[in-house]
């Protein structure tokens, strides 16, 4: 589980997540919004921005019904779509295979972008082979410009959905800003101030993609949590019960063990019945363990679209912590019962 859970945090989603600020816009204001935007491109420490309506992974979903190439009835699956302006693209670092990105001068908004699982579901194999025609989304029709690299659209437990990134400016919900990884410190401050002075009757809303990509992983890091809380417990209980049990066969078999050490036993030895037992017990119980383990993490990986292999290094680190763990818990009591002197163990009752 945490190598999975550190598998989601890391994987490539197809897009850039590193040092990009979400700040919130209010809608029904073009001056102010373009005067926000004038203001953070002279800003120092800001290396690009956009608008859009949500960043490329995100769980304000809907999927919306199209035509495609002047067709007449409606395709059988669905598009996800993505609002950005021409710098939606370039902020997010999304791949061309392609054609072009949309333009900064496409006021008519009849410029759309999709993905390689668009072309998928439309049974179309060359990238080149879809440029240029029309989709209607939305009531309007537009023209396919270019074809970008598949991203992720939700969190990493989904495969990547046919999508379309289009130009609605009054659907403006979110600033996109690129930020220097130097010196964010001296310029987080001053995009505050720059939205107050511009938004003063509105609240500031900020957040970095990063932070948010991870916030869908709460419920993985949660029971995580758990999970780890209670092995520890399991695994104390375990220790318990393991120094109760070897303290129980090394006063049950203490004079087997006087017996063996007064015909020459040594130390090794005697503490090799201790390990030849427990190790017995240890096998034994890790086989039906491992297969268990083995079978419900199987099933819970199966959720995950981009998720790790179950490899045999699991299992043999399993198997080398319960060893070592097993071997600091009786180690004491074994050694004890082999350094004790066989006459005590002998004598008559």
């Amino acid at each position: 589980m945490s190598a999975q859970v550190k598998h989601l945090k890391t994987a490539d989603p197809g897009f850039d997540r590193e040092a990009i600020l979400m700040v919130s816009i209010p809608g029904g204001n073009a001056a102010r919004a373009d005067a926000w935007i004038d203001q953070l491109g002279t800003m120092p420490g800001v290396q690009a921005v956009a608008l859009g309506g949500e960043p490329p992974m995100s769980q304000m979903d809907t999927d919306e019904s199209f035509t495609f190439d002047h067709r007449t009835e409606k395709e059988k699956f669905q598009v996800r779509v993505r609002i950005g302006d021409a710098h939606y693209v370039p902020v997010f670092g999304l791949r061309m295979l392609a054609g072009r990105n949309l333009e900064s001068r496409d006021t008519s908004r009849r410029e759309a972008l999709v993905n390689q699982a668009m072309l998928k579901q439309l049974g179309i194999g060359n990238p080149a082979d879809i440029l240029n025609k029309d989709i209607r989304l939305w009531d309007r029709e537009r023209t396919i410009v270019g074809v970008i690299r598949d991203f992720n659209l939700d969190p990493l437990s989904n495969s990547a959905q046919p999508a379309a990134v289009v130009n609605e400016p009054n659907a403006y919900a979110m600033t996109a800003i690129k930020l220097q990884t130097g010196t964010m410190n001296a310029t987080l401050p001053r995009i505050e101030k720059a939205w107050n002075a511009l938004f003063p009757e509105r609240v500031y809303h900020a957040g970095f993609l990063e932070d948010k990509i991870n916030d869908f992983y709460s419920t993985e890091q949660i029971l995580l949590g758990l999970i780890r809380v209670f092995s520890s417990i399991a695994i104390l209980i375990g220790c318990l019960g393991l120094y109760g049990l070897v303290t129980f066969m090394a006063e049950s078999r203490s004079k087997e063990i006087g017996v063996r050490k007064v015909l020459g036993a040594t130390h090794n030895q005697v503490l090799w019945i201790f390990g030849s037992d427990f190790g017995r017990l240890l096998v034994t119980g890790f086989i039906p363990a491992a297969a268990l383990g083995w079978f419900l993490m199987s099933n819970w990986l199966q959720r995950y679209a981009y998720r790790i292999d179950i490899g045999w290094w699991i299992f043999a680190l399993a198997i080398g912590i319960t060893a070592v763990i097993t071997i600091l818990t009786i180690s004491i009591q074994s050694m004890r019962a082999a350094r004790t002197n066989p006459v005590v163990s002998l004598r008559s009752e």
